[in-house]
């Protein structure tokens, strides 16, 4: 939890992780946050998956032979893909990049 300050490990140093046993308890960004990453942030894959502490990678890539464009890691907040894929756009396009057509995922916003 946020509030709580960090307990020590048995060897002293090493924060432990008292919360071994969590299934059951609700736990979102707002009331949790990781120890030793707080920029991570809760995220599920899909609808019924088990949230992750995680990051989003964005990755645009030329379809015809398959090449990586473009890349980008982004905090996990949902609708980051949205707010990055127009940029990364713009920079291959100042690159030399030319695309004719564009495709995304589903799960694109």
């Amino acid at each position: 939890p946020r509030d709580e300050p960090p307990n020590q490990g048995s060897d002293g140093g090493t924060p432990s992780n008292r919360w071994v046993d969590f299934h059951g308890e609700q736990r979102s960004n707002a009331t949790h946050q990781s120890r030793t990453d707080p920029e991570a942030l809760l995220a599920k894959k899909g609808p019924g998956k088990e949230a992750r502490l995680a990051y989003a990678a964005h990755a645009l890539m030329e379809n015809h032979n398959g090449l990586l464009v473009g890349l980008q890691v982004t905090q996990a907040t949902g609708t980051a893909e949205g707010d990055v894929v127009p940029r990364l756009i713009d920079e291959a396009r100042d690159d030399g990049f030319r695309p004719q057509t564009l495709g995304a995922d589903k799960g694109y916003l």
